[in-house]
Formats: structure tokens, sequence, C-alpha cells
């Protein structure tokens, strides 16, 4: 019986599933990406559907060049969860490093239908269709004859004799199988149009895996080296045949005589340069939304300033977004500023957002930008500008979720002028929503409200009321420290005649934001201004 004790032992996890997928998120965002495969894992061996860590190991995945493996992550995501917006968009990511871009477009257009406000996914679409029209490029007047065909094989049957012996001896079992260019049979010329600024690298890493395998120069670390330069070259294959699919080598323009014409083709980027850096600006605007969501704002604001100021020096033609991705920027940008109280240069960036998004007719960017504009006022305690500025949007939303959160906040402001009419006919609004669509974590909120502006006016049945409502939604919502503070309020209340301090109540320092059961739904409605591209909550 010891014995089996003893296996049982062993046989248990060493950590928990929680331990296990923060550990993996750690070392995703310090791109330890093997590493934190490991991680997920062994999360996913505790939690086997869990979203979160299947997403992220496919994300991990995609990074270091391990496409199908991605691709079976981010399908078992969307069997669990198949209208996942965050899903959507990482099979449609892999399936566009896979180069199957007419079904990434797809994804990226049933995205985009889910969550709209998303740049990614409009992004996505672009680049998409970029790629299928390169595909498709000069390639109307191509015709394939048996006689042309038999010719080609000749050729390629002939060649690989004619170069040298190095570069016969690089690939793997699995590059001699594939259907896809042989690239060890390319001449060097094809082969600089092929790899692009990428040629020098892997005739390097060649020549090195080939010194290695002669041991010309053999030391102990040279089977490690050599290990190395084969997988960066697999690597390099790899990507640069996803590459040619994006834009093939035929569709590329060809350089036209006079040095002056070289000079500005020079200039111009390619497409493969401009979806290499629309994907560096994906990467980045990820990671400085994880820095916010794990409270590093210091970290966000500074690369989200090295990001902006990289942008800002970038020509349309170079990036024809720019001024979309610095709208974007700037408003991330604000909202790091608003956590860190540096209220003057958040509202300097939501207001450079907001004009951004006005030039461009980027309505979610504008709208956006008038949500956070009037929180940087209501928080600086200029209470009526932010009620100004949202009392115009009210008129120009239909959404029930915006509409909530636009009368709740400027309820609070009222609240905060003391205004509690005014306070208690916008709470009013804002729970009679509420309850339309069933949202009990909103109306848990808004009844702390109702039942503040009550006690203002001196309705002690109305405050009482709003409270135990609240302290209902508190108990369905299983938030056990809201249901404490409340009912903290409702026995004082209910012990004297005269009025109580609600203060430990306010919205703005909510103490049920702590509480496990809303901490996200809580978090998200009092930044719903906030570009969301990881978490499933319904804008």
């Amino acid at each position: 019986m010891s014995r089996d004790s003893s296996e049982e032992r062993v046989a248990a996890p060493k950590c928990t599933f929680e331990v296990y997928r923060s550990e993996g998120d750690t070392l995703f965002l310090k791109k330890k990406y093997d590493n934190a495969i490991l991680c997920y894992t062994k999360a996913l061996e505790l939690r086997e559907k869990d979203l979160h860590c299947l997403l992220r190991r496919s994300c991990c995945y995609s990074s270091i060049g391990e496409i199908d493996k991605a691709l079976e992550d981010s399908d078992a995501a969307l069997n669990t969860s198949p209208d996942n917006h965050r899903g959507l968009l990482q099979k449609a990511e892999v399936l566009y490093n896979r180069g199957e871009f007419e079904y990434a477009l797809m994804f990226f257009h049933r995205g985009h239908q889910k969550r709209p406000e998303l740049h990614a996914f409009r992004i996505g679409i672009q680049k998409c269709e970029e790629a299928v029209k390169n595909s498709l490029h000069l390639t109307k007047g191509l015709q394939i004859t048996e006689e042309g065909s038999e010719k080609f094989k000749a050729q390629m049957d002939e060649q690989p004799q004619k170069r040298p012996t190095v570069k016969t001896t690089q690939k793997t079992e699995k590059d001699k199988k594939s259907d896809d260019i042989p690239l060890h049979i390319l001449s060097p010329a094809k082969s600089k149009a092929f790899f692009g600024y990428l040629y020098e690298d892997h005739e390097y890493l060649e020549k090195l895996v080939h010194q290695e395998a002669i041991k010309k120069w053999r030391t102990a670390c040279s089977d490690e080296v050599k290990q190395i330069a084969k997988n960066g070259l697999n690597y390099l294959d790899a990507r640069s045949q996803f590459w040619h699919q994006e834009k093939p080598i035929y569709a590329r323009r060809k350089a036209r005589p006079g040095k002056k014409m070289e000079k500005s083709r020079e200039k111009e980027p390619t497409a493969t340069e401009q979806s290499i850096n629309i994907f560096q600006v994906l990467e980045t605007l990820r990671e400085i939304d994880q820095y916010q969501r794990h409270q590093q704002h210091d970290l966000a604001i500074k690369a989200a300033e090295t990001l902006r100021q990289q942008v800002s020096q970038w020509t349309d033609a170079f990036c024809p977004n720019r001024l979309e991705v610095l709208a974007n920027v700037n408003s991330m940008l604000g909202l790091s500023y608003l956590e860190m109280d540096r209220l003057e240069e958040a509202l300097d960036a939501h207001e450079q957002a907001y004009a951004l998004g006005h030039r461009c007719d980027l309505p979610e960017i504008v709208s956006h930008a008038v949500d956070n504009i009037g929180r940087v006022h209501a928080k600086k305690g200029e209470y009526q500008e932010a009620i100004d500025i949202w009392k115009k949007k009210l008129g120009d939303t239909k959404n029930d979720y915006e509409l909530i959160w636009l009368n709740y906040e400027i309820g609070r402001c009222h609240l905060e002028m003391e205004q509690s009419h005014e306070a208690l006919k916008y709470g009013l609004k804002a729970l009679d929503l509420s309850t339309q669509i069933g949202d009990d974590a909103w109306q848990l909120n808004i009844n702390v409200l109702i039942g503040q502006a009550n006690l203002q006016l001196e309705n002690r049945s109305e405050a009482l009321e709003a409270f135990r409502s609240a302290h209902e939604l508190a108990k369905t919502l299983s938030a056990e420290e809201a249901e404490r503070a409340i009912m903290q309020v409702i026995d004082e209340f209910e012990e004297t005649e005269f009025g109580v301090d609600t203060d430990s109540l306010t919205q703005d320092e909510l103490l049920f934001r702590r509480s496990p059961a809303l901490p996200l739904q809580l978090h998200f409605q009092r930044t719903k201004s906030r570009t969301d591209e990881y978490d499933s909550k319904v804008y």
C-alpha cells in the first residue's frame, strides 16, 4: 500500500494548472517560446480544453515556425469555442502563415463580423487580399503546355549536377518529400530573388553546416552549432517558401534601366516588407497590451512611445495604414498614462487619437477617444467637462453596453457634484438597459449608485431597496467581498435612523473589483474603450 502511495505521489503533477499557465504567460512575454510551450503543455495535461493555453501555445508554435502544430491548437480552440474571436484570429493568422490566403481571408472576415472594432481583423483582410492579388498577378497570359513542362523537368534533372555539392547536402527528409520549390537547385541569381535580404544569411548558414560536417574546425560545441544552423536553414527555407506564395518571383517588379529608376525602386518597399512591418507593429501592440493586462504600465508606456516615434517617421508608401497605427498607439498610450495618473499626457494622447480617427474615418477610434477623454476629465475632478463630452455621444450610439456605461458614468459624475436628482435619473436609465440585456454585474454597480443617490436625497426606503438588490446580485455572482461590503452598509443602515457613510462603496475605487467572480467584467466596464484582442468579452 505504501508503494502505491509512493507511485501516486510520483504521478501527481508537481504544480497546479494556474502555476503552469502563469509561468507559460511569463515566458511567452519574454519570447522564450520553447519553454513556454512546455509550460502550456503541462497545463493542458491538467485542463485539456483550456482556451487560453491552446491559443497561446498555438502562438508559440507559429513563432518558431511549427505551423502544422499551431494549426492543430487553433482548431482545438475553435472546437471548444467556435465563435471565440481570439480563436478565429489565431486560426486566420496560422492559415496566412501557411500560405492558404483564401482560407485565412474567410476566417478574418468571420472574425471581423464578430468584432468589427478590432483593427487586427481589418489588417488581416487587407494583407490576405494583397497576397491573393500578388499570387495571381501577371499570370493571365501564362499557359502551361506539355512540351514546356517536359523541358522544365529535363532542366531540373540537369541542374543539380552543375551546382556545388555544398548546396545539395543540407536538406532534411521532410524537404526532400516536399512538393514546394526545390530550393537547393535554384541558381544563385534566383536564390537571391527568392530569399531577398536573407540570402546572405542563408549562404552563411549553409557554409557553416558544411564546415561542421567535414569537421574542418571541430570543437566541443560543434554538434550543437551544427544543429542550430540546420534549424535556422529549415526555418529560412520554410519562411521563404511562404514569402514566395505571398508574392511570387514572377509577380515582383522588374527593375528598369536607368540609375534614377533603380534608386527609386530600391526605396520602394515590397509587399513582403510591408507585411513584415505590419507583423512587427501587431507584435508590439500585443506586447503593449500584455504589459497593460499585467499592470506594467511603465513598460507599456516605454514600448508605446518607441513605437509612436518609429511609426511617425514612416511614409505612406512604407506603411499605408500608418495613421491608423498611430491612432491605436496613442489610444493605448493614453490608457497607461491614465493608470499612472499622468493626466495631462493622457489627455494629449487621447486627443491625438481622436484627431487621427477623424482624419482616417475610423469611427471606433473616435468613439474610444471620446470615452477616454471623458474619463481623464472625471479623474481630474472636472466632472462637468466629462458630462458634456459623454452627453454628446449619447445620441450617436446604439450599442446597449455603451449606453449603459455612458449613463452610469454620467450618473457617477452628477453624484460627485452632489446633483442627486440627475445622478438618480441616469442611474435608473442605466439600470433599465442592464435589466433588459440581463447583465447582473452591471446591475450590481448601478444599484449601488442608485442607493447612494437616494441617500443624498434622504430617500431611505428607496436606498435600502437598492442596496438589498445589490446584495442579492452579489450573492448570485459569488462576489464575496462585494457581498460583505454591502451587507455591512445594510446592517448599519437598519441600526440607525440617520444616513450612513457609503464612501466604502464609491465605484471609482470599487471595493468588490478584487472579487474573484468580477474582476474581468468590472474592469472591462470601467475601461471599455480599451481595444481587446485576447479576452472574449462582449463589446
